[in-house]
């Protein structure tokens, strides 16, 4: 058994040195990104674009990082918590105050390296420049939020058409279910059960995030988490990336004090990936790997453990050195002719025994 403290050590050693240091690239990207408010700066302003750049920078940068709680989470999370009606106006000043920030910023930029030494172009008042941003903020936070709606890399891969055909991919799949969400539901009522599940589902995001996963698919209280495999990476975190889970799903437990009960299952194979649907589009997986996987809930739920994993799975992912699976033996799925073999991690505990 594992004590807590030894536990949380065996996770965060298993992360690799970029995701410690996930957050300046994490600026980097959104400031990049905003750099690209620049063009149409340029365009309807018609001033050069290295300055309009800068300004697509300061301005869009800041959003974007406001956003993803990169700067101000405190505030962010208040405003999250405002009662209906309030939020969204509450949103829409805050980031009115942003962009007046990154017009500023960007001006002392552009005057401590010299941009806005005259270089023929016209120049823009205050106003012209905050009704240009405004204008691009909305489209680049439209643009996000649909990117956040479904995930990067499924975004990118329905832009690209990387699935429009079906193609077969190596993937290590880890499923987290709510144990108990039926009887939540009866005791709390469904509004509260459904805030209960809002946050159960919320709780999952940093752990994946932090060990490269990808949130596939949520299915009422359920969570389906993927990783890709290839020749150049055979192995990834996602044992770690359970224990993580655990860790966060238990601590959520603690402070909400409603008895939250959970089951993760990890299986790995070959499946089939493909693009389907024609007004809402989505990327689905098919085949015999991600059947079982659906079938694995029930056999945690039969042997009174929290996370178990397939032998498959375990071969795809990177070891813990100090913690050992333990074989629970072959069991027969529905639908399966041959037997799977299946292993539990040590329960979890705060002490040692």
């Amino acid at each position: 058994m594992v004590p807590f403290s030894d536990e949380a050590a065996l996770d965060r050693g298993s992360a690799p040195w970029r995701e410690r240091t996930r957050t300046p690239h994490r600026w980097m990207i959104v400031l990049l990104i905003g750099a690209t408010l620049g063009f149409p700066i340029a365009h309807w302003a018609g001033v050069s674009l290295p300055i309009s750049m800068v300004f697509g920078a300061c301005i869009g940068g800041l959003c974007l990082a406001f956003k993803h709680r990169l700067l101000l989470p405190g505030l962010r999370t208040r405003i999250g918590d405002l009662p209906r009606g309030f939020g969204l106006p509450a949103l829409y000043l805050t980031h009115g105050g942003l962009i007046i920030m990154g017009i500023a910023l960007a001006h002392i930029i552009n005057a401590t390296t010299g941009l806005d030494v005259d270089d023929g172009s016209p120049n823009i008042d205050f106003f012209q420049i905050f009704s240009y941003s405004a204008a691009s903020v909305v489209l680049l936070l439209l643009l996000d939020q649909s990117r956040s709606l479904i995930g990067n890399p499924v975004f990118f891969a329905l832009i690209t058409g990387r699935y429009s055909r079906p193609v077969e991919e190596q993937r290590l799949f880890l499923q987290v279910d709510m144990a108990n969400s039926t009887a939540l539901a009866a005791r709390l009522g469904d509004r509260e059960a459904m805030r209960v599940v809002g946050r159960f589902l919320y709780a999952l995001g940093e752990p994946v995030r932090r060990h490269g996963g990808v949130i596939d698919k949520y299915v009422g209280d359920q969570a389906i988490i993927s990783w890709r495999l290839s020749a150049r990476r055979p192995q990834v975190p996602a044992l770690s990336c359970a224990l993580s889970i655990r860790r966060a799903l238990t601590g959520l437990d603690r402070e909400m004090g409603v008895g939250l009960g959970f089951r993760i299952a990890l299986h790995a194979g070959p499946v089939i990936v493909a693009q389907v649907g024609d007004e809402r589009k989505e990327i689905t997986y098919f085949g015999d790997t991600i059947n079982s996987l659906a079938r694995l809930d029930g056999v945690a739920k039969d042997l009174g453990r929290d996370i178990i994993l397939t032998d498959a799975a375990l071969a795809a992912c990177l070891a813990l050195p100090g913690m050992q699976p333990t074989p629970l033996g072959p069991v027969t799925l529905r639908g399966r002719d041959a037997p799977i073999w299946v292993l539990g991690l040590p329960p979890y505990c705060t002490s040692t025994p």
